[in-house]
Order: C-alpha cells, then sequence, then structure tokens
C-alpha cells in the first residue's frame, strides 16, 4: 500500500483531489490508520481513479461518475453513447461558431455596406417547379436530404430546369426548429406525373447575392432589412434562398459543373424577399 502522498505523486493527482473523491464516495483510501489517520491506498485503485478522472473529462458530474462506477456494462455503453453525441453536437455547434467567425473576419468592412454586394429590385417571373413542403427539424442535413432527393425524382422524368434550385419558407417568423420549408427544383414544362406546378410572378423582389459559406446568410438578411428600411418596403410574401453554385452528392442524377463548388467558399447564394411600399393597403405578411 502506498501512503497517500506517495500514492498522489505516482498517480499524478494532487491530495485535494483525492481527498475531495474519498468524500463524494467515489474513491476511498484502501485503508486508514486509526491512531494517525494517514490515509493509505492500493496499487489496484489507480484503474478506478483514470476511470473517475476520463469521466470528470467528458464532462460527467460527480453524481454521475458515481452511478457510472456501479452501473453494469449495457447502462454504462448507452450513458456514454449518448454522452458521445452530445459532445458531436457540442463541436458541430462550435464549427458552426468558427464559420461564421471567419466569414465576419473575411467581411472586409463587417461595420459598414461599403464593401458589401448591392441590394437589388427585381421581378422575378412565374417558375414552373417539382416542390416538396415539409417541417424539417433544423437547418442543414434534413433541407440536403430533400434536395437529394428532389433532384432524384426530377432527373427520372428527365424534367430538370436550366434555373437554379431554390428554398421558400413559410414560417411567418423566424424559427431554428419545425422550419416551414418548400424545396423548389425548377422543370422545364410541366410534369402531372409529378405533380409540378407553376409559381406565380413576383414584380417586386428585393434582390442580394454573396459569395461563399451559408454562415453570412445572417449578414446578407441585414442587408436586406436595411434597404427596406431605407427603401421605405416592406414584406409582402414568403422569404426565398436560391443556389447559384453549390454543393451536391449527385446520387442518382447530375448537375452540370458550373453550378457544383467543392468548398464553401465558392458557394454563390441569392437572398430574395417580396416587397411592396409601407404605403400599400396589402395585408401584411
Amino acid at each position: 500500500m502506498f501512503r497517500i502522498g506517495d500514492f498522489s505523486r505516482l498517480a499524478r493527482v494532487t491530495i485535494k483531489t483525492l481527498h475531495h473523491y474519498d468524500e463524494a464516495g467515489l474513491l476511498q483510501p484502501s485503508h486508514v490508520d486509526r491512531h494517525s489517520g494517514y490515509r493509505y491506498y492500493d496499487a489496484s485503485q489507480l484503474q478506478t481513479l483514470h476511470r473517475i478522472l476520463l469521466l470528470r473529462d467528458l464532462g460527467f458530474s460527480l453524481e454521475q461518475i458515481h452511478e457510472l462506477l456501479r452501473a453494469d456494462t449495457r447502462s454504462l455503453a448507452a450513458t456514454l453513447e449518448t454522452r458521445q453525441q452530445e459532445l458531436a453536437e457540442c463541436i458541430a455547434a462550435d464549427q458552426a461558431r468558427l464559420r461564421r467567425l471567419e466569414a465576419l473576419r473575411t467581411t472586409r468592412d463587417p461595420r459598414g455596406p461599403a464593401n458589401q454586394p448591392p441590394v437589388l429590385l427585381r421581378d422575378s417571373p412565374a417558375i414552373e417547379v417539382y416542390s416538396v413542403r415539409e417541417r424539417v427539424p433544423h437547418f442543414g442535413a434534413p433541407m440536403q436530404r430533400l434536395f437529394e432527393e428532389a433532384e432524384s425524382v426530377v432527373a427520372a422524368e428527365h424534367a430538370r430546369g436550366p434555373t437554379s434550385p431554390f428554398t421558400i419558407f413559410h414560417d411567418p417568423d423566424y424559427r431554428e426548429q419545425d422550419v416551414d420549408v418548400e424545396i423548389c427544383i425548377p422543370v422545364k414544362h410541366r410534369v402531372a406525373k409529378l405533380g409540378t406546378h407553376l409559381l406565380p410572378r413576383c414584380e417586386a423582389s428585393a434582390s442580394v447575392t454573396y459569395h461563399g459559406p451559408y454562415e453570412q446568410t445572417p449578414l446578407a438578411y441585414s442587408q436586406l432589412l436595411e434597404w427596406m428600411c431605407r427603401s421605405g418596403m416592406r414584406l409582402a410574401g414568403p422569404l426565398r434562398e436560391i443556389y447559384h453554385r453549390y454543393g451536391a452528392d449527385q446520387i442518382g442524377y447530375s448537375l452540370p459543373a458550373a453550378v457544383l463548388a467543392k468548398r464553401s467558399a465558392d458557394f454563390v447564394t441569392e437572398l430574395q424577399a417580396p416587397v411592396v411600399p409601407n404605403s400599400s393597403q396589402e395585408t401584411p405578411v
């Protein structure tokens, strides 16, 4: 057996930490001298100590570790799998923050509009589309899946139109979860079998196009908002995001090389907001 000081040095853990784990009921000394009060630890306790330290590093509380040290193999595996998923989600969130930071950093002047892409007023013609409307749990992969499936369906009928795919956001407010989206794939002509339909013309849409990763989207929407305030306009319909260059898996279909981008830095995305003058008597959205 080792006195607590020697065990501390060999295990590379402070005496204070060993006392703390003792009080928490995680790692009690194998022997306590009843006369001197000295604590002694056995070499076999190193394995338990290392497991405690690993679980702490993985973010488990002392209470959780107390349960895990006594859990059966199945319960332990299930708990670790849940924690793995939580860590993966945290990493994904941090990576998204890094991309947003990079998008802001590479903006020439994030404090002013001097070097930002211009906002244009467009007349968007009517267009025949194959569309899928669905509530997705969040942005990203669920929307990508809808696009991949829709492109495959249209390709099977040899009906793909030459213009860019886009998303219509139907929610009356901004949401990050349970989002009402309509994925639209342009087609060359009406295809009754697919239930394609004609999206009506929009005579006035405020439009801004940016180059680079999707993390720039909030900045681009801010431009639209500022432009509408300066121009005396308000929203008159659902927002659209049009993807002129983008990434795609192309499973079951193929796209022209001109619209494909291997790097997010090469993406080209257009945001459109239908607008009417503030004085318009139409019902606001």
